[in-house]
Order: C-alpha cells, then structure tokens, then sequence
C-alpha cells in the first residue's frame, strides 16, 4: 500500500510539473497579453457569479419541498462559501491551460454522428450537461462575429488550427474550465444547476464585452487590424430592410431561411446537395432554418396511422429527402445533431413500451416531430421536469396505461381524445409551445370527466367488498370469543340462550360499528364474560361478589335486548330462566354455609378431654375437609376463565382471511413474492394474464385489510379480480400478474437513455 500511494504521489507531481512546464513554454507576445486579460476579467466574473448564488440557494433551501432536499442545498451552500476562492482559482488555472492549444482529432471535428459522441449524454448527469451545452450554444450564436475574428488573429500567431473546439477564448473553453473547477465539488443536483446558470447570466451572456476587448488587444498588437475595417465596410454595405422585400420593417421567417439555405447551397461545395457532415465546406444550419425544415416534415406526416405499423422516424434521413427536393446543402450544429439523436432514443424507448397498447403507441410516436421541434427551440426541455410538452406527453401516457385495444377501439372515447390531441399539435404547434398547455388543460378536463365516471362503480364495488369483509371478520371474532368463554362448561340452557340471540348479536354489531379497539367493544365482552362467571362463581365463597355484581349485569343485559331488538316476551321468559339459576345458586350457598356451620359447632362440643380433643381435631378435620370439598365441588368441573387480556388476543387472532383455494400453498415469510405483496400501492397498474389467450389491464383498487384480500378493477371501474395474500404472492411468482411501470413517460424514457449512454461508453471504455 505504501508503494502505491509513492505511486500516486509522484504521478501527481510528474503532471503538475508537465502543467508548469506548458504555461513556461513561451506565447507570442499578443497572445499572452490577451490570456493575461481574459483571465483577469473572467475570474472577476466569477468572483461576481459565487456572491450571486449565494442568495439564490438560501432562498431554494427555504422553499425546498422535502427535508434532504433542503439539507443538500444548505450543505452546498455552506461548501460554496468555503471553497469558492479555491474554484476561482482552478478556473483561472484552466483558463491559463487552455492557451496551449492542441489540435482537434479529425474524428471529432468531422463526425459528429457517432455513437459515442452524444455530448448531451456525456457525463452522469444529464441535466447539468444540458445546461452547459445550452449555455455554449447560445454564446456561439451570439458572439459569432467576434469569435471568428478571434479564431483567424490565433490562426495567424498559432501553429496549430484553431476551431470552435479548441479556441482557448471559445464558449467550449472557457466553459469547460467552469465545470472542471467546479467538478471536486460534491453538490446537490438543483444547487449545481443553480450555479451553472448563474454563470451563464453573468459570464458566458456578457462575453461580447470580452471578446471586443481582447480583439481591440490584438489589434493594438498589429494583429489583422484590417478586421475591423472590414466588419465596418460589411456593415455600412448591408441591405436595409426595405431592400429585402421584408413586411413590416422584418423579414419573414420563411424569406430568410430562404436566403440563408440558398447561400449555403452553394458555398464550398460545387453545387451539390443534401444533408452534409460538419465541416464539409458548409455552414452549420441555423436554428431557425432546421425549425423551418422541421416543420414542413411535420406538415406532411401522414393523418393516421396503422397502429401495428408505427415506426421511429430517421430524422436525419427526412432533412437529407428535404434538403435534395429544395436543392438545399447544409450541415447539422452539434447541439442540433446531438439533440436529434436524443429525441429519437427516448421515442425509441416510448415505442418499445409494453405499459401502452400499440394504437396508442402509433398516436404517442407521431409527436417526435414536434417535441424534436421543442427540444431545438427550447434547450431546458430536457432539464425542466415541468415543461407543457412533457407534461401533456406524460398526462397522455398516464391516462391510457390502463386502456386495452378492443374491437372497434377507434370509436372508443379515450382513444378519439388522444388521437384529437396529437391532430391538434401536428397541425397547429409551429414554435408558440403555449398550445401544449392549453390542449393539456383540455385534456385534464376530458379524464377528470371520465375518471369521475368510472370512481362511482369503483366505489360501489370496494364499498362492497369491504362491507362483506366487515361482516365476515366481525363474525369470526365474535365466533372466537364465545368459543373462548364457552369451551369445556357445562352452562344452563338460558344462559347459552342469551349467548347465541343476545350477545353475540351485540357484539357484533359493535364490532362492525365501533371496532374491536373501542371501550363499547370491552364492555360488552366483559359483559358476556360476567354472564359466565355468574353461574359458574364456586359457592358460597362468591356469594357476596355476585349479589354486588348482579343488578349492574341486568342492566347491561337489559341493554342488549333493546339493541337487538328481542321480542318482548323472549325477553321476560329469558329473565325469568336466569332468575330461576340465580335462586338456585344462591339456595345452594345457603345448604353449603348452613352444613359448614353445623360440622364446625359439633366439633366444638367433642372437645371435652385430651383424648377426646385430640379424637374430636381428627374428627373436626375430617368433617372440615368434607365440607370444603363439598363446597368446592361444584367448582372442580369448572375451567378457569380467561382474563380480558388473553381474550383481547383471541380476537387478534381469529382467522378472518377467506379461505384460499385447496391447489394454493402457504409460501414462507422470507419468500420475495410473499413480501412484495406488502408493498404493492393501491392504484398501481398490472397486466393480468388468463390462460394462453386472455390478458388485460387492471388496477389495484382496495385491499380489504379486514380479511386480507386484493380488489382489482379495470380503468372503467369494474372488478376483474381479486386474491387473497396468498393466492396474489403466487400470481405475481407465476408472472400471472406483472406489474406495469406508473413513473412518468417522458422520465422513465430519458432515465433509459442515460442508463443505455453509460452502458455503451461503459463498455467501449
């Protein structure tokens, strides 16, 4: 271990010398004084960008919708106030370093369409990715002009090409130099993107203010000051609008995308044309003109399609058909090219979803035009959870896992409204994504409609069930306390009377009531309980005890009548047995005290000498024993009855659970499927499998905790099944019963995508 870590030792300082060793190698002149100014300026920007996110992660924090959320944006917060001098720091280090320019492999400036070059999917999170080539992409755009003049007055003191990639004052670079300073940071999600964005709004949107200064430094320098002349001639020579045939002072989207596919078509390239790689002698296709291309495909789509034939559309291969009818040549943008390839792995995903029935897949699949459109025009499309798009994608998705392609399913309501969406957006959406959020209203509207619908059968079945559950558990305890207090005594054929028609009847109606947990529960178990004890009590030691305790059971039992409603001359007749046992009871106390007495004052008067003493002890013992085992014999046929205690446990464990089919087994507890069963959400989705030829949708509505079984019902309301614990646990092992995926479409997708990128790269590495 030693060895290894002198290993890693001295590899850190071999690299840390080679990096000293790149920024001693001598500059031009020019070149250095405009690193020195970037990076001087940058890293006051970035000074500028750590006080600002500040406030914004204390705010996020105190608005955070859960706990670790809002621990993970303090944390952050408090890592950010400690480390940022050390990242400002590494960026100006990485700022420095940038200035040593490499070449860039032909691989990755020619061919921007291998598998393995999905930039947005480059690192782990796709999110933060996103970000950052959203950002670049928006300063390239903007600051083309200053940018290219960069580039040739580098070109002219560098031995190596200079190209987007490797330009140390590029929107890549300076970038690149942010995220890697800001990599050793261990940050929240949102608290990373916070900080990106915070220095797209503060550094990467002011660049201009940059990029004049370092051109006005070169030009001082001698470096092609002719430049500036030149962009001064090319701006006085300029067109004005009313030149331009424009309507309005503008001109059109169309006119211009017109103007600018027609002079690529015949720049650098003798003519030819079609879709060209980057870097082929054209420029990259604007974004407005790819949105124009776009949307002429998306006009042409077909109005239907067959729902067993859908397939994903190559996009690259339609622009390219595009481009050679309107004899057109151009290259895709990275970003764009990127985005394309993105759009169509998640529509890959979404076609290959077994949660949707094929007619709705063929309706889902005609939207890759349209949110390919989005994607383009909108970079947070991908990042933003909450965007219209997506959330009408997934509202769509959502509404219809439960839907099953019947016959004449085109007539079917909710396949009518989906397709009406998907007409709506092919035909309407051009770049104003307002109209994802007003037909993903409308839609809501459309399910909360049938929702309601079907939530009343739904209802009436679960309402059902459980009442049937209720009753079927409240007769098993009661059942299992009478067996508790009667087992094994011989009781009066009153006292069974008023078990069987009174009490068991107010027990359970309070047990369907107010439960097994309420104090009306307890009392009236205790009543039945006192019932028995009161004419089994061994006499005449629990004489007193029971005249203390009669008058307030008759009232109870009085009480019973009135609420099961006994007839009344049930009633007197029943009052009348019971009082006939008590006199007798009590009659019998009476002989055993009266011949306890008696043996006891004849023991008394033997006592006359020792001897007789001595004779009249043994006697007096022998008569003693005879009466105590005469009053203890009624007793000894009497099994002691249970406290309240064990019978609050009785009724705990009475079976209660419908009794499963004899061919199904009992699993162990360890058992996987056994334990699944205990997690299963109610409203989860499942396909159900009957036989070879029957499977359809359904969902777990209600589980009848009372008697442990599962309600399933279609997404109409109806019930198509139920299981107890058992039976469901062999369901779910036999594949019988699979449960569908309810995470979010456009989610499940995109968390797809990323797990297929990193598998790839995880391979090739």
């Amino acid at each position: 271990m030693k060895d290894s870590n002198n290993v890693v030792s001295m590899q850190g300082v071999f690299k840390e010398q080679q990096r000293e060793a790149k920024r001693t190698l001598s500059l031009p002149a020019p070149v250095t004084a405009v690193r020195d100014k970037a990076q001087a300026l940058l890293a006051e920007q970035a000074k500028l960008v750590f006080a600002k996110v500040d406030d914004s992660l204390f705010a996020m924090a105190e608005k955070a919708h859960g706990q670790d959320e809002q621990d993970g944006l303090f944390q952050a917060l408090r890592l950010l106030r400690v480390e940022r001098r050390k990242v400002v720091e590494r960026f100006s280090t990485h700022l420095a370093d940038a200035f040593h320019v490499r070449d860039v492999p032909a691989d990755e400036r020619d061919d921007p369409y291998a598998a393995d070059n999905l930039s947005l999917v480059h690192n782990d999170d796709l999110e933060q990715l996103v970000a950052v080539d959203t950002m670049v992409a928006h300063a390239k755009r903007d600051f083309s002009q200053p940018l290219t003049e960069i580039s040739l007055r580098l070109n002219t003191l560098l031995s190596v090409k200079i190209y987007d990639k490797n330009n140390p004052l590029g929107p890549d670079a300076i970038c690149d130099a942010f995220v890697e300073a800001c990599r050793p940071l261990d940050l929240h999600i949102r608290a990373r993107l916070t900080l990106l964005k915070k220095f797209e709004q503060l550094v990467m949107a002011n660049l201009g203010k940059l990029y004049e200064q370092c051109n006005d430094l070169f030009v001082e320098h001698g470096v092609l000051p002719s430049l500036k002349q030149q962009r001064r001639a090319a701006r006085q020579q300029r067109p004005s609008p009313g030149a331009q045939g424009v309507r309005g002072g503008q001109a059109t989207a169309a006119e211009a995308s017109q103007e600018r596919a027609g002079s690529m078509s015949t720049g650098g390239h003798g003519g030819g044309h079609g879709l060209l790689p980057l870097g082929a002698g054209v420029a990259p296709m604007p974004p407005q003109d790819l949105l124009s291309h776009l949307g002429a495909l998306q006009s042409h789509l077909p109005e239907n399609y067959d729902g067993e034939e859908i397939q994903l559309l190559n996009v690259n291969s339609l622009l390219q058909q595009r481009l050679l009818e309107v004899r057109q040549s151009a290259s895709l943008a990275k970003m764009d090219s990127d985005i394309i390839k993105l759009v169509e792995m998640l529509f890959s995903f979404i076609l290959e979803d077994r949660n949707l029935a094929e007619p709705i897949k063929s309706q889902l699949g005609r939207l890759q035009l349209p949110l390919l459109k989005v994607a383009i025009a909108d970079k947070s499309f991908f990042s933003k959870g909450g965007h219209p798009a997506r959330k009408l994608l997934n509202e769509l998705a959502d509404a219809a896992t439960g839907w099953q392609a019947k016959e004449g399913y085109a007539s079917d309501p909710l396949f009518k409204k989906i397709s009406e969406v998907v007409a709506k957006v092919l035909a309407e959406f051009d770049q104003d994504i307002h109209i994802f959020s007003t037909l993903l209203e409308s839609f809501r509207e459309f399910i909360l409609r049938e929702r309601k619908r079907a939530e009343k059968l739904e209802r009436r079945i679960v309402d059902e069930a459980d009442g049937k559950a209720k009753t079927q558990a409240a007769r098993a305890r009661v059942a299992a306390v009478m067996d508790a207090l009667t087992a094994e005594r011989d009781l009066p054929p009153v006292v069974t009377e008023w078990l069987e028609k009174v009490w068991s009847n107010m027990l359970f109606l309070t047990c369907i009531k107010e439960g097994t947990e309420s104090e009306r529960w307890n009392r009236d178990v205790r009543t039945a309980r006192d019932l028995v004890w009161s004419v089994h009590a061994p006499m005449p030691d629990s004489r007193k005890q029971l005249l203390g305790l009669l008058p307030a059971l008759q009232e109870r039992l009085r009480a019973g009548v009135e609420a099961v409603s006994l007839s009344a001359f049930d009633a007197r007749r029943m009052f009348a047995g019971l009082k006939d046992v008590y006199r007798e009871r009590f009659a019998l106390a009476q002989r055993l005290a009266e011949e306890r007495s008696r043996k006891a004052r004849e023991a008394v008067r033997d006592e006359v000498s020792e001897q007789v003493r001595s004779q009249a002890a043994q006697e007096t013992r022998a008569p003693a024993a005879d009466v105590q085992a005469d009053s203890a014999q009624p007793a000894e046929t009497v099994v002691e009855l249970p406290q309240m205690e064990e019978l609050e446990q009785v009724v705990a464990q009475a079976e209660v659970a419908p009794a499963a089919s004899e061919e199904v087994e009992a699993l162990p507890q360890s058992d996987s499927h056994w334990q699944q069963t205990f997690r299963l959400a109610q409203g989860s989705w499942f396909e159900l499998k009957r036989g070879d030829e029957e499977q359809f949708r359904c969902r777990l509505a209600a589980v009848i905790k009372d008697i442990d079984q599962f309600i399933f019902v279609n997404r109409n309301g109806a019930k198509v099944a139920e299981f107890t614990r058992v039976e469901l646990a062999h369901a779910l092992r036999n594949a019988q019963l699979m449960p569908l995926d309810d995470g979010m479409l456009f989610e499940r997708a995109l968390q797809s995508v990323i797990g297929t990128v990193r598998k790839s790269r995880g391979e090739m590495s």
